[in-house]
């Protein structure tokens, strides 16, 4: 138990007048003291100082029959800008963005092929331009990282493909630009953003975000809190094994999910399709079989070749295999997909339900939703953005 001094009091009495602004504006102040309990009084003095500060700003007069309107007040969104970064491609992306979340200016850096401290000079340069273009006070930097992230120490203990082992980035970028750094895995990252800023209809069930790009994870909030684990791990299903005597993973193991679900295992499989089918190594969408990425994929997808629909419907099973687990651990859940593998849409999506309802008990399968996030290819900057908003300014 922490004693209450006056400071704290006043602390938390910012965060909550803040946050029903944030949330219920434009707003009055009298219907701030009814929804929060707080006095007028103290209303009166919170509001001025934010006011002073640029987060807030009166808006115009309530609509009123009885002659006095009150004022209406709002949060400025663009009084302050984010820093969202987003680590987990093939090009690092970082955006500023406002107190909504929406971007305002974005800067993409290839990664081409470089790890380690090559990598790392990669995320300077990006946030470097980042804090050069801001046009408001910066609030802070949030970032998304594939790999095992201890959120609460801003440290990175591992990340296979860039090659990162106990990296202290969080600590490395607050002292190089001096400001609040928060960081988490990628997909964990992407599931806060789909909790603040996409459409839900079912806030109860436990929500899971399941990237499959470039690497395989999941983000999971429960009860409106995002879990991390103790203190990293929650959502790392990428390295659950689904297939016996599989191919080597990056981490080492084999028949990892990853190595199935990603776009790198997709495309692999694609290829050993075609090449074992001399008929269809070369057609109108293939000349070389190196030069077939995922834009290629749907295409012959498309164009109805079985090959492909199979290695789709691989894919599914696999992510049902691990979705089966999940439900049967949290319980019936809300399943999201994103990332450039869920392109593969209903195909992928039945795959999974089929392969889940084999796996688990059917009450609970048929309870769970799954579908495709709506937020964008900007969902780990927007999830990033988030981070600062709930760590420096408390409204989510």
């Amino acid at each position: 138990m922490q004693k209450v001094t006056p400071r704290r009091a006043r602390a938390r009495n910012t965060q909550i007048v803040l946050k029903t602004i944030f949330t219920d504006g434009p707003i009055s102040r009298a219907e701030i003291s009814r929804v929060t309990d707080l006095t007028p009084p103290t209303i009166s003095d919170v509001v001025s100082k934010l006011i002073s500060n640029g987060l807030v700003e009166e808006v115009g007069f309530a609509p009123s029959s009885t002659g006095r309107r009150a004022i209406l007040l709002e949060v400025a969104d663009d009084s302050r800008q984010l820093i969202g970064v987003d680590l987990s491609r093939q090009d690092f992306r970082g955006a500023l963005a406002n107190l909504r979340g929406q971007i305002k200016h974005r800067v993409d850096l290839p990664l081409q092929g470089r790890d380690g401290d090559a990598a790392l000079s990669l995320v300077y340069d990006l946030v470097d331009a980042l804090v050069k273009s801001a046009s408001s006070p910066l609030l802070g930097i949030g970032i998304g990282v594939p790999g095992l992230v201890d959120a609460s120490k801003g440290v990175l203990h591992q990340s296979v493909n860039l090659n990162w082992r106990h990296i202290p980035l969080g600590k490395l970028l607050q002292k190089r630009y001096n400001l609040p750094v928060y960081m988490a895995n990628d997909c964990q990252v992407a599931a806060l953003a789909v909790y603040t800023f996409g459409t839900h209809t079912d806030d109860e069930l436990p929500l899971v975000v399941i990237n499959v790009g470039w690497g395989v994870g999941a983000g999971i909030i429960m009860n409106g809190k995002l879990m991390h684990g103790t203190p990293v791990g929650a959502g790392e299903i990428g390295h659950v094994t689904v297939q016996d005597n599989g191919v080597q993973c990056a981490c080492g193991n084999y028949g990892c999910l990853e190595t199935i679900a990603s776009t790198r295992g997709v495309i692999r499989r694609v290829k050993a399709q075609l090449d074992g089918n001399p008929r269809l190594s070369k057609t109108e969408f293939v000349t070389s079989l190196d030069h077939i990425d995922m834009d290629t994929i749907f295409q012959l997808l498309e164009a109805g070749n079985e090959d492909v629909r199979q290695v789709a419907l691989e894919t599914g099973k696999a992510l049902g295999i691990v979705a089966a687990n999940l439900v049967g651990v949290l319980g019936s859940c809300r399943i999201l997909l994103r990332g450039e593998v869920a392109n593969f849409g209903q195909l992928l999506i039945e795959a999974m339900r089929d392969e889940m309802d084999k796996r688990t008990l059917p009450i609970l399968s048929r309870v769970s939703d799954i579908g495709e996030t709506n937020v964008g290819s900007d969902i780990v900057i927007r999830g990033a953005s988030a981070l600062i908003l709930h760590h420096e300014l408390g409204v989510l």
